[in-house]
């Protein structure tokens, strides 16, 4: 059970429907969900939040395989449920195999196939782990990525670790009938 009550849009102020609205344009599950039924709360932080979410969602750089990528691999750091629960098929459609993604989900290193999942892989682990880049590491994803793929990136990571934070101190348990990681 989440420890915030779930507003209903009627119930919110001016300010928060627009955002309400804005943020629902763009995920049709019916109701206002994820870490956005925590950020609503705070319209300051729903706004910008949406729009970096939009940045991985709609147009990013990376090839959106690799942006799922970077989501599954954070999901399981932080074991966020309900994160993992809206990226799992996400991911798939994405064309992440599932040999892949079971491979995250039981914590092993997948056989990869891809030379970019793989130096995503490395990068978005190492980072994990140890809150910083080797400079091989970084040289390979440079010459991988690009600057700006990597920024991308590593920003992505970043992003949905915050997520992660606030599913997890909110308890937002995985959407209805989504994949749950064990």
């Amino acid at each position: 059970m989440a420890r915030i009550d779930q507003l209903e849009r009627e119930k919110l102020g001016a300010r928060q429907q627009q955002l309400y609205d804005e943020i629902m344009r763009t995920r049709p599950r019916g109701k206002l969900s994820g870490p956005f039924s925590v950020w609503i709360h705070r319209p300051d932080i729903a706004e910008p939040a949406n729009a970096m979410a939009n940045c991985f969602r709609v147009a990013p750089k990376l090839d959106k395989r690799l942006i799922e990528l970077i989501v599954l691999l954070v999901c399981r750091d932080a074991s966020a449920q309900y994160a993992w629960s809206a990226h799992f098929n996400l991911a798939r459609e994405a064309g992440l195999s599932g040999e892949t993604i079971e491979a995250i989900r039981a914590r092993r290193r997948p056989e990869f196939g891809r030379d970019d999942e793989r130096i995503v892989y490395d990068l978005v682990t190492e980072l994990l782990a140890s809150k910083k880049v080797s400079p091989a590491t970084f040289g390979r994803a440079e010459a991988a990525l690009g600057r700006d793929g990597i920024i991308e990136a590593v920003t992505c990571a970043g992003f949905y670790t915050m997520i992660g934070f606030v599913l997890n101190t909110f308890e937002i348990p995985p959407q209805p009938g989504g994949d749950i990681l064990t």
